[in-house]
């Protein structure tokens, strides 16, 4: 009976060994706004239960698809770290999340925004449009116009809900708009 006890446990074991779990990880280093080749990302085997949840694990989902912001060797691909009609929602907890571009007035605020960081966004005149809004991607992730041209800043890319970003959609077409950092 011992025996018998003791070769189930061993079966039992044995397999559950064998069993493994698939991500898609970044093969190397790549910067915020890349457009995932077959060639930046491949499929790892882990053990069952090591892939973190929302990380990708066929690579159709993530070839094609662009980065919210860095992600280095060997990383994880999670669904939140690529730009789709579900990040807004994912970013805010809001269904109904959406993204807007948003060019604050001055610049250098722009340039110290990182993917994940909270703001509110103010218009000089009707004062707070959003508050608690999610950088999605930052200012520049995209690639900037060349230096010196006088061209317009690249835009913030911010996930807020359904009326907040309405209303700050709308005002930035006529006002200057700033972000207050949480």
């Amino acid at each position: 009976m011992l025996l018998v006890a003791a070769a189930v446990i061993l079966a039992v074991t044995e397999r559950h060994r064998d069993r493994h779990d698939f991500a898609v990880v970044a093969s190397r280093a790549l910067t915020p706004g890349t457009e995932l080749t077959a060639d930046d990302v491949q499929v790892i085997a882990l053990p069952a239960g090591a892939v973190l949840p929302g990380t990708l694990q066929r690579l159709d989902q993530a070839v094609g698809a662009r980065l919210t912001g860095a992600i280095g060797q060997g990383e994880p691909v999670t669904a939140t770290r690529l730009l789709s009609s579900r990040l807004p929602a994912a970013l805010t907890g809001d269904p109904r999340g959406r993204l807007v571009p948003v060019r604050p007035a001055d610049a250098a605020v722009a340039g110290l925004l990182r993917a994940g960081d909270v703001v509110d966004v103010l218009d000089e005149h009707a004062g707070v449009l959003a508050a608690g809004a999610v950088v999605a991607v930052p200012a520049g992730s995209a690639g900037r116009g060349p230096a010196g041209t006088g061209a317009l800043p690249p835009p913030v890319l911010l996930a807020m809900g359904e009326k907040a970003a309405h209303r700050v959609a709308a005002s930035s077409l006529a006002n200057s708009l700033t972000v207050v950092l949480h």
